[in-house]
């Protein structure tokens, strides 16, 4: 069941990012591809690289919902963790 939760609140997540950018869900799912591992999120671009508002766009979408920019991957991965103060 709490699975199940996670997954709604990551397309949540993805739905209040694509709204932000002013993209269709599509449009973002074909963008990024979101992996969850442990308690942290891995954000992908598909085709480029991030650019400076997408970066910005992605850390303020995933704040709404608790997780906070933790670092970049070399390949260019944006990683977020849950805020320790919310768990």
């Amino acid at each position: 069941m709490i699975t199940n939760k996670f997954d709604q609140t990551l397309a949540a997540i993805e739905l209040n990012a694509a709204r932000k950018l002013n993209w269709d869900y599509q449009q973002f799912k074909e963008a990024f591809s979101f992996t969850v591992n442990d308690e942290a999120i891995e954000i992908a671009p598909n085709k480029n690289i991030f650019n400076e508002f997408e970066v910005q766009v992605l850390k303020q979408a995933l704040l709404d919902y608790g997780f906070q920019y933790k670092k970049t991957v070399s390949d260019g991965v944006l990683v977020f963790e849950q805020d320790v103060q919310l768990r």
